[in-house]
């Protein structure tokens, strides 16, 4: 949750320079509906939960318990260019200042993009 909150404190920062913020897990929409207004988060939360786009992604593990697997997500971050195109990933997320670290190489990003 600390991760939804720093991006949506960083939220102004990244709409003055036409960047959208989204979040996706695999909860039900509904659920993801009642957090965003529980944190009034001004970025939607969408939901994957068929785990179409956590596999596409490559972010889910599955981890084994007894005889049991469980499909876990891994805390990432995908930044997309101007084109729709992956330009980088976190997939280690220290949560701490991670939205400011996506904002820095969002704007390295664009510079690059304006030469």
């Amino acid at each position: 949750m600390r991760e939804l909150r720093e991006f949506r404190v960083a939220h102004d920062r990244y709409a003055e320079r036409g960047l959208v913020v989204a979040g996706i897990n695999r909860e039900r929409p509904e659920s993801n509906l009642e957090w965003a207004k529980r944190l009034e988060l001004p970025y939607p939360l969408l939901s994957d939960a068929e785990r179409k786009a956590g596999g596409a992604l490559r972010v889910i593990r599955r981890i084994g318990v007894g005889p049991w697997a469980v499909d876990m997500y891994r805390r990432s971050t995908f930044l997309i260019d101007a084109q729709g195109l992956i330009a980088a990933v976190w997939g280690s997320v220290k949560v701490r200042g991670h939205a400011a670290q996506v904002l820095v190489a969002a704007e390295a990003l664009e510079r690059g993009s304006a030469r």
